[in-house]
C-alpha cells in the first residue's frame, strides 16, 4: 500500500513540477530580442529550483517507501539495491543518455566546423533536459541516502589500505603488479570481505562517479548563473574547461561500467532488480557488512 502511495506521490510531484516549467515557457513568450538557443538559457535558469525540488520530493518518497528491506531471501540471494535506487538509477542513466551526446556534439561540432542534422538550439535544448533529469537524480539521490543513513559505498574509516588491496585483487595482473608497487601493498595477505559491493566499486567507481557528478555539476549550475548574475569571464572560461573535462570523464567512466558490469551478468541483473542472484551451486549467504535498511545505492 505505502509503495502505490508513493508512486501516486511522485506522479503528482512531477505532474505539478512540469505545469509550472511549462508556465515558464509561457512566459517565456515567442518574440523575445534573443534567439531560441539563448531563450533556452534564460527558461533553465528559472526553472531549475523547481528541478531540484522535484528531486528532493523523488529522495523523500523513496526513503519513506523504503523505509527498511531484508539483505536477504530465503533462496539465498543477496539484495544490492533497494527498489528506490534502482528507480533512480534508470533515471539518471535517461539523463546520461541525453545530456552526454548532446553536450559532446556542442564541442565537437564546433572544433569540427560540423553542422549536425539538428538546428544547434535542439541540442543545447535535448541537453538541457537530460541535464535536468540527471540534477533531480542526484538530488534524489543525496536526499534518499540523508533519509536512510546508507553508507554501503562508502569505504569504512581506518580501513582504506584492506581496500586498496582488494581493488589491486580486481585488476587485471600487469596493472596490479604495478599498483602494488607503487602503493607498496602486500598482495601476500587477505583483504577479507568488501560487503554488499565490491572492492572495484567501492575504491574506484563510486568516487569516480562522485567525482565526476559533482564536478559537471557544479560548473554546469556556474554556467547558467551567468545568466543571472554577472561572473567574470576568466571564471566562465576555467569553469567551461572543467566541465568538459568532467563530461569527459563520464565517458571514460561510463565505458569501464560497461566493461566492468557486462562480464559479470549477476551484477546486471541485480542493477534491474535490486536482486544479485543466489549462486547455483549452493545458496548465497549475505556478505559481510550488507546493509539491511535501505539496500545499498549506487
Amino acid at each position: 500500500m505505502r509503495g502505490l502511495v508513493g508512486v501516486l506521490l511522485a506522479l503528482v510531484a512531477t505532474a505539478v513540477t512540469g505545469v509550472l516549467v511549462l508556465n515558464i515557457v509561457g512566459q517565456s513568450g515567442v518574440a523575445q530580442p534573443w534567439d531560441s538557443e539563448l531563450n533556452d538559457d534564460f527558461i533553465f535558469v528559472r526553472a531549475l529550483p523547481l528541478v531540484l525540488g522535484l528531486g528532493v520530493a523523488y529522495g523523500l518518497i523513496g526513503g519513506w517507501v523504503w523505509t527498511r528491506s531484508t539483505a536477504r531471501r530465503a533462496d539465498g540471494a543477496v539484495r544490492r539495491f533497494s527498489g528506490a535506487t534502482v528507480l533512480l538509477h534508470m533515471l539518471i542513466t535517461v539523463g546520461f543518455v541525453l545530456a552526454l551526446p548532446t553536450g559532446l556534439w556542442q564541442y565537437m561540432g564546433g572544433i569540427l566546423d560540423v553542422q549536425g542534422p539538428l538546428p544547434v538550439f535542439m541540442y543545447y535544448r535535448i541537453h538541457y533536459i537530460g541535464a535536468a533529469i540527471i540534477l533531480a537524480s542526484v538530488a534524489a539521490f543525496i536526499t534518499y541516502w540523508w533519509m536512510t543513513g546508507d553508507r554501503s559505498l562508502l569505504l569504512p574509516l581506518g580501513e582504506w589500505r584492506r581496500y586498496l588491496r582488494g581493488f589491486a585483487l580486481e585488476l587485471p595482473p600487469m596493472l596490479r603488479a604495478r599498483l602494488a608497487s607503487l602503493l607498496r601493498i602486500d598482495l601476500g595477505q587477505p583483504a577479507g570481505s568488501s560487503g554488499a559491493f565490491t572492492f572495484y566499486e567501492k575504491t574506484f567507481m563510486f568516487p569516480g562517479w562522485s567525482v565526476a557528478i559533482a564536478l559537471i555539476t557544479v560548473t554546469g549550475l556556474v554556467k547558467l548563473l551567468r545568466y543571472a548574475v554577472p561572473i567574470p569571464g576568466t571564471i566562465v572560461f576555467v569553469v567551461s574547461t572543467l566541465h568538459v573535462t568532467a563530461m569527459v570523464m563520464l565517458i571514460l567512466l561510463t565505458l569501464d561500467h560497461l566493461r566492468y558490469y557486462l562480464s559479470r551478468w549477476p551484477l546486471v541483473v541485480a542493477i534491474f532488480t535490486g536482486w544479485l542472484p543466489p549462486r547455483r551451486t549452493q545458496p548465497r549467504s549475505a556478505p559481510e557488512g550488507a546493509s539491511a535498511a535501505s539496500g545499498g545505492g549506487d
